[in-house]
């Protein structure tokens, strides 16, 4: 195993490792998503149902409040009718008495509602606070898994690239060593020729002297045939 190789096992342990701690990151990150998303989703409900309640007493004190008025205008007008004689003063004073009895038990109903409405109003701002405050906190992990699963797409990018180059430069010498190994068994293999073995200018040289010998037969030949002397 080459140095590369090496190199690149311990870089990959460590790439290894980086993205198991990224991606545990992660999922302890969907989980709390998870369960901020389930708290929102209750406390949305409750919310819901705190604001129809306070509607609810907010109404009832409405009405309340109506009848008492109406009860005191009820006994405003029989003592009308006293003063002008249209009913008995004793049948008068029963009526009004009984007419702002009844005022007076709205109107503590009217304090007991008015009192729930301000509690309710100060639950349903509490809850809208919390509410408020979830989707917040659900923003800001959503934003942090983001930039983790960015994170954890670079690692893994770098992993590639890494893995591609320490591929690469391990060729590049494996290929090299190959190349050495080759001209040093061709260099090997000429030291052990024999000694009689013609090289390629011995050949060349041989092929030239046999052609001139040959040349100079041919020339011979045709002088004697023109009955030409041949010089010495």
């Amino acid at each position: 195993m080459n140095i590369f190789r090496k190199l690149f096992n311990f870089f990959q342990a460590k790439a290894n490792t980086m993205i198991d701690n990224q991606y545990e990151l992660e999922d302890a990150i969907e989980e709390q998503l998870n369960r901020l998303k389930e708290e929102l989703s209750y406390t949305t409900e409750h919310l819901n149902k705190v604001k129809a309640l306070a509607i609810r007493v907010k109404n009832d004190n409405d009405e309340y409040a109506a009848k008492a008025k109406k009860s005191e205008n009820e006994a405003v007008a029989i003592l009308k009718k006293v003063q002008l004689n249209q009913i008995d003063i004793y049948e008068g004073d029963r009526l009004a008495r009984e007419a702002l009895i009844k005022k007076e038990a709205l109107l503590a109903k009217v304090k007991a509602t008015a009192a729930e409405r301000d509690k309710l109003d100060y639950k349903v701002e509490l809850l809208k606070g919390n509410v408020a405050m979830i989707q917040s906190n659900i923003s800001d992990w959503e934003k942090e898994l983001d930039a983790l699963k960015a994170e954890i797409k670079i690692i893994e990018a770098e992993q590639n690239i890494n893995k591609q180059m320490t591929h690469l430069n391990a060729q590049s010498i494996d290929d090299r060593l190959k190349f050495l190994k080759e001209k040093t068994q061709e260099f090997q293999d000429l030291k052990e020729q024999p000694d009689d073995y013609i090289n390629l200018d011995d050949a060349v040289d041989f092929t030239l002297d046999d052609t001139v010998s040959k040349a100079n037969e041919d020339l011979k030949k045709l002088k004697e045939e023109l009955g030409i002397k041949n010089s010495n």
